[in-house]
Protein backbone atom coordinates (compact mmCIF):
# COMPACT_ATOMS: atom_id res chain seq x y z
CA UNK A 1 0.00 0.00 0.00
CA UNK A 2 1.56 3.48 -0.58
CA UNK A 3 1.15 6.64 1.49
CA UNK A 4 -0.84 9.43 0.63
CA UNK A 5 0.68 12.26 -0.75
CA UNK A 6 1.15 15.45 1.05
CA UNK A 7 -1.86 17.73 0.77
CA UNK A 8 -2.20 20.19 -1.64
CA UNK A 9 -0.74 24.04 -1.25
CA UNK A 10 -3.45 26.68 -2.00
CA UNK A 11 -1.54 27.49 -4.72
CA UNK A 12 -2.36 23.95 -5.65
CA UNK A 13 -6.09 24.01 -4.37
CA UNK A 14 -6.45 27.43 -6.77
CA UNK A 15 -4.87 25.61 -9.34
CA UNK A 16 -7.79 22.79 -9.38
CA UNK A 17 -10.63 25.08 -8.76
CA UNK A 18 -9.48 27.13 -11.60
CA UNK A 19 -8.95 23.94 -13.82
CA UNK A 20 -12.31 22.49 -12.88
CA UNK A 21 -13.98 26.03 -13.44
CA UNK A 22 -12.71 25.59 -17.28
CA UNK A 23 -14.79 22.20 -16.88
CA UNK A 24 -11.35 19.93 -17.19
CA UNK A 25 -11.61 16.82 -15.43
CA UNK A 26 -9.65 14.16 -13.18
CA UNK A 27 -7.70 13.01 -15.91
CA UNK A 28 -6.17 16.84 -16.08
CA UNK A 29 -6.45 17.80 -12.72
CA UNK A 30 -3.93 14.41 -11.89
CA UNK A 31 -1.60 15.21 -15.12
CA UNK A 32 -1.44 19.11 -13.92
CA UNK A 33 -1.07 18.26 -10.40
CA UNK A 34 1.05 14.90 -10.77
CA UNK A 35 -1.08 13.05 -8.34
CA UNK A 36 -2.68 9.73 -9.05
CA UNK A 37 -7.05 9.51 -9.26
CA UNK A 38 -6.51 6.83 -6.41
CA UNK A 39 -5.40 9.60 -4.39
CA UNK A 40 -8.12 12.55 -5.87
CA UNK A 41 -11.14 12.14 -3.74
CA UNK A 42 -8.69 12.50 -0.47
CA UNK A 43 -6.26 15.58 -1.62
CA UNK A 44 -10.26 16.91 -2.48
CA UNK A 45 -11.49 16.36 1.06
CA UNK A 46 -8.35 17.63 2.42
CA UNK A 47 -8.03 20.68 0.35
CA UNK A 48 -11.91 21.73 -0.12
CA UNK A 49 -13.98 19.27 2.64
CA UNK A 50 -15.86 17.08 -0.10
CA UNK A 51 -15.23 14.50 -2.28
CA UNK A 52 -13.48 15.46 -6.07
CA UNK A 53 -17.00 14.70 -7.62
CA UNK A 54 -18.78 17.56 -5.25
CA UNK A 55 -15.91 19.63 -6.18
CA UNK A 56 -15.95 18.97 -10.05
CA UNK A 57 -19.72 19.86 -10.02
CA UNK A 58 -19.45 22.94 -8.02
CA UNK A 59 -16.62 24.43 -10.25
CA UNK A 60 -18.20 23.46 -12.95
CA UNK A 61 -21.24 24.88 -11.92
CA UNK A 62 -19.22 28.09 -11.57
CA UNK A 63 -17.72 27.87 -14.58
CA UNK A 64 -21.12 27.78 -16.61
CA UNK A 65 -21.90 30.83 -14.14
CA UNK A 66 -19.34 32.61 -15.65
CA UNK A 67 -19.74 31.64 -19.31
CA UNK A 68 -23.22 32.74 -19.10
CA UNK A 69 -21.96 36.27 -17.61
CA UNK A 70 -19.53 36.56 -20.28
CA UNK A 71 -21.99 35.48 -22.97
CA UNK A 72 -24.61 38.01 -21.51
CA UNK A 73 -22.30 41.14 -21.51
CA UNK A 74 -21.19 40.30 -25.27
CA UNK A 75 -24.87 40.14 -26.36
CA UNK A 76 -25.85 43.68 -24.83
CA UNK A 77 -22.58 44.97 -26.24
CA UNK A 78 -24.39 43.88 -29.28
CA UNK A 79 -22.35 40.61 -30.32
CA UNK A 80 -24.97 39.26 -32.29
CA UNK A 81 -24.01 35.54 -32.32
CA UNK A 82 -23.92 35.50 -28.73
CA UNK A 83 -27.29 37.79 -28.41
CA UNK A 84 -28.88 34.62 -30.38
CA UNK A 85 -27.60 32.10 -28.50
CA UNK A 86 -28.12 33.29 -25.01
CA UNK A 87 -31.97 34.00 -26.33
CA UNK A 88 -32.15 30.24 -27.52
CA UNK A 89 -30.92 28.87 -24.16
CA UNK A 90 -32.64 31.24 -21.91
CA UNK A 91 -35.72 31.76 -23.88
CA UNK A 92 -36.17 27.90 -25.26
CA UNK A 93 -36.47 29.41 -28.60
CA UNK A 94 -34.73 28.36 -31.59
CA UNK A 95 -35.06 30.66 -34.54
CA UNK A 96 -34.15 27.96 -37.50
CA UNK A 97 -37.01 25.40 -35.64
CA UNK A 98 -39.21 28.29 -35.45
CA UNK A 99 -38.56 28.98 -39.50
CA UNK A 100 -38.67 25.50 -40.45
CA UNK A 101 -42.28 25.35 -38.65
CA UNK A 102 -43.18 28.41 -40.49
CA UNK A 103 -41.63 27.27 -43.56
CA UNK A 104 -43.56 23.70 -43.56
CA UNK A 105 -46.69 25.34 -42.54
CA UNK A 106 -46.61 27.75 -45.41
CA UNK A 107 -45.95 25.22 -47.84
CA UNK A 108 -49.05 22.83 -46.47
CA UNK A 109 -51.15 25.79 -46.85
CA UNK A 110 -50.32 26.03 -50.86
CA UNK A 111 -50.79 22.70 -51.29
CA UNK A 112 -53.97 23.12 -49.92
CA UNK A 113 -54.91 26.10 -52.20
CA UNK A 114 -53.38 24.27 -54.99
CA UNK A 115 -55.21 21.21 -54.71
CA UNK A 116 -58.67 23.30 -54.46
CA UNK A 117 -57.95 25.05 -57.83
CA UNK A 118 -57.45 22.51 -59.79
Amino acid sequence: MTARPDPWTEEQAKTVKDMLTCFNDAEEVCAALECRRSDLNWLCRQAFGEPFSAVRDRFHTVGRSLLRRAMFNAAIDGNAKALDTLAREQLGSDPIVARRKQAAKTKAEQARVEEVDF
